[in-house]
């Protein structure tokens, strides 16, 4: 992370960053629990199967973590702001994320700039 000031995070997420920035797939879909769902404005998507599909995808941006601008937790909650490059633009993303058995149950997130397709 670029900060300063490091903000303590949950291992699960130092490990989401770890396999975003190395490229590791299997790994990143190995933090979702079996039964887990990313909830998207354009739809849910269920399972890790299903999950690593829209991962790919996003990997075709050239995701870059840039930094993590806040990160609240509960004993099974995690909300975090952060600022990440996609395609090129710095873009400020949040998520929400409820785990089940040390892996994500349910995900919802999205960037501060409004709903966009970022394929098209």
């Amino acid at each position: 992370m670029s900060t300063d000031t490091e903000i303590p995070i949950h291992p699960l997420f130092a490990e989401m960053i770890r396999c975003t920035a190395e490229r590791d797939l299997d790994g990143l879909v190995d933090l979702y629990h079996p039964e887990a769902e990313w909830i998207r404005f354009t739809g849910p998507v269920r399972g890790r199967e299903d999950i690593r599909e829209l991962l790919k995808r996003y990997w075709e941006l050239d995701l870059q973590h840039v930094d993590m601008n806040e990160f609240i937790q509960t004993d099974d909650t995690v909300m975090m702001r952060g600022t990440m490059i996609v395609r090129g633009e710095t873009v400020v993303t949040f998520g929400v994320y409820v785990l089940r058995e040390g892996k994500i149950w349910r995900q919802c997130g999205a960037d501060e700039g409004g709903t966009r397709d970022w394929w098209a």
